[in-house]
């Protein structure tokens, strides 16, 4: 019996030291391995965010590398470019007709044939029939075009439409929810204010109440219920003006609405899920933001960025958030604006920093963007290497 009782304690001790080794162990793999609270951290965020930054990869390559050109999403949710000026070894780099299509079920890019006039600098929508349509822009020698044309992804054709009233490039293009199209100011010899009505009902191009002030380098915005919000813009060089007009559908007229705290050109201009307006960047690479209440008329500064942009791109992504990306000299870092909080959070890399590009949001919820001016390596140069933002 004492023989038995000696052989219990010594269980009893060997037990104990293995109960206690394996919660040291475990205290120690609590203490090295990083909690979700350090690992947010070290991402760059905060353990009581667990939105994810998304992330980008390479789409491909296209045949054109191209900038100041068109993007749109078709009907049938492929992705349209075209135009736009190209690579050359000339002191006056070409100026494209080609187009390419993109198809996100499979990732591959086909030719898509060519617009009957070179040109940059020249604004595009997507019909409310799915197909795609181009406004004016310059030709090589920088004069204004006043045609159009309009690409039917069913038969990948190519056919001419009804000319604008007046040339013009550097202008903007908005589809109206009646299924219109606005074509407005822009430049010809120097800024305009005339605005131009598409009806593809009748196929023809009629003027509409003009802008107050001449604008090019501006935007367009369609807000909630239906107005036209354009904001900015001025001369090509300047001076850029804060000053903001409403253009109302049911009088075809425009009236001026409050200004931007600060003038703006080459700015983002996004519609939030609430119906404010976020303004951000422009010419001079600004840091600044604002939101605009159509409501009440109001202007809010916001939070800035942390790095100035002008020539960038602003996407809203389908949970609300809006993306910031590029800007003059081929900034890489994006941005992210959360309208919940109010607040901005540095967004992923891009591969490939980039200016005077497109972002065109695909049916899928990813994000594609294309050309530009791109830092490829320690080369800064036009780009045919696109990439995909996903969430």
């Amino acid at each position: 019996m004492k023989y038995l009782a000696l052989l219990v304690v010594v269980l009893g001790l060997v037990a104990s030291a293995a109960c206690g080794s394996s919660e040291l162990a475990a205290s120690s793999a609590a203490d090295t391995s990083p909690s979700a609270a350090d690992q947010a951290e070290s991402s760059g965020g905060s353990s009581e965010t667990s939105v994810p930054l998304g992330s980008f990869t390479d789409a491909g390559r296209m045949t054109d590398a191209r900038m100041d050109h068109v993007t749109t999403l078709l009907g049938n949710g492929n992705i349209l470019t075209v135009g736009g000026r190209g690579r050359g070894a000339t002191v006056r780099p070409p100026r494209l007709s080609r187009a390419e299509v993109y198809d996100p079920a499979t990732g591959v890019w086909t030719a898509a044939g060519e617009m009957s006039a070179q040109r940059e600098l020249f604004c595009g929508v997507t019909l409310a029939d799915g197909r795609g349509m181009i406004f004016g822009g310059a030709d090589e020698r920088r004069e204004a075009l006043k045609s159009t044309e309009i690409f039917d992804p069913v038969t990948g054709e190519w056919t001419i439409g009804p000319k604008l009233k007046k040339g013009r490039w550097k202008h903007s293009c908005i589809l109206l929810a009646d299924g219109r199209v606005m074509i407005a100011a822009g430049n010809d010899i120097g800024a305009q204010e005339e605005v131009d009505l598409y009806d593809p009902a009748t196929g023809e191009i009629e003027a509409t109440g003009d802008l107050a002030q001449a604008r090019a380098r501006f935007t367009l915005t369609k807000l909630s219920d239906g107005r036209i919000l354009a904001a900015g813009g001025g001369k090509d060089e300047g001076p850029y003006i804060e000053t903001v007009e409403i253009w109302d559908p049911a009088t075809g007229e425009w009236s001026a609405a409050a200004p931007m705290t600060e003038p703006r050109a080459s700015h983002s201009a996004t519609l939030l899920g609430d119906g404010t307006v976020l303004v951000v960047g422009g010419r001079g690479r600004l840091l600044t933001a604002e939101i605009y209440d159509p409501e009440a008329d109001i202007w809010t500064p916001i939070a800035g960025l942390k790095e100035g942009r002008t020539d960038h791109t602003a996407s809203l992504l389908a949970d609300g958030r809006v993306l910031v990306a590029g800007g003059v000299n081929s900034i890489a870092q994006s941005e992210i604006y959360d309208p919940a909080t109010g607040t901005w959070t540095g967004g992923p890399m891009m591969l490939r920093g980039r200016h005077q590009h497109t972002a065109t949001n695909m049916a899928d919820g990813r994000v594609l963007f294309l050309g530009g001016q791109a830092q490829d390596g320690d080369e800064r140069r036009l780009s045919n290497l696109p990439e995909i933002f996903a969430p």
